[in-house]
């Protein structure tokens, strides 16, 4: 372990984990001792991250874009090294629509993934984490979850979810 906490044994899954800030946390909990399930859409980049990760790495190429391929997946997440101990949702979209310019599909699409996904990935999860009564679910949120950024109408509207969700949950 090189980090600055240790995690050894847990098993991770972290979403976007072939780039951005899904890439980094990915890497850190392996760095940390974690055997961790990188999840991307992207094969290449998620093999990419994968070949560049010290420790136990598995990847499932998978979209996570519909709360529904989210809620079906826990299986298939848990199939490289058993129940998962820590679900990092990290995968994102911020269409950059100004207000009068949002799209239904773009609405949906960021509503989708950055809101509705993680709570039904987290809910095919969660049940191997009360039974063994441990298990950490980190969703990542912005600072447009309290502070509105012009063409971050939907992004704001779905980070402010996100937020009230990890509290309500």
């Amino acid at each position: 372990m090189t980090g600055s906490f240790d995690i050894s044994g847990r098993v991770a899954v972290v979403t976007g984990a072939s780039s951005g800030i899904g890439r980094a946390l990915a890497t850190a909990f392996a760095e940390a001792g974690a055997r961790v399930v990188g999840v991307a859409r992207r094969a290449d980049a998620l093999e990419a991250w994968r070949r560049d990760t010290p420790g136990q790495t598995a990847g499932v190429v998978a979209d996570v874009g519909t709360p529904e391929a989210a809620a079906g997946l826990g299986d298939q997440l848990a199939a490289p090294f058993g129940s998962v101990d820590i679900l990092i949702n990290a995968a994102g979209l911020n269409t950059r629509e100004v207000a009068d310019e949002v799209t239904v599909g773009g609405w949906r699409a960021t509503i989708d993934i950055n809101l509705a996904a993680p709570f039904f990935l987290a809910q095919s999860l969660v049940g191997p984490m009360k039974a063994r009564g441990w298990g950490r679910i980190i969703n990542i949120a912005s600072l447009q979850s309290v502070r509105a950024f012009p063409g971050g109408l939907a992004y704001g509207a779905s980070k402010g979810g996100i937020t009230q969700l990890t509290r309500a949950m």
